[in-house]
This record gives C-alpha cells, structure tokens and sequence, in this order.
C-alpha cells in the first residue's frame, strides 16, 4: 500500500513538474514573439 501511495505522488508529482515545464515554454516563446514583433514593428 505504502509503495502504491509514493509511486501516485511520483507521478503527480511529474505530471505537475511536466505541465509547468509546457507554461515556461509557453511564456518563453510568448515573450520571443513579443520582442520579435516589437523590434519589426519599430
């Protein structure tokens, strides 16, 4: 039981880990395209 519980907290544990990886991905490229435009633009 005990090794079932850490295995479920492991894995939530990089599901969260996986999914913050993805926002600071997000914010990355949203922060590149950003700065892309705004250097086109002026």
């Amino acid at each position: 039981m005990a090794q079932d519980r850490s295995s479920e907290r492991k894995g939530s544990l990089r599901r969260i880990a996986w999914f913050a990886g993805l926002y600071l991905a997000g914010i990355l490229t949203l922060g590149a395209i950003a700065i892309t435009l705004r250097v086109l633009i002026s």
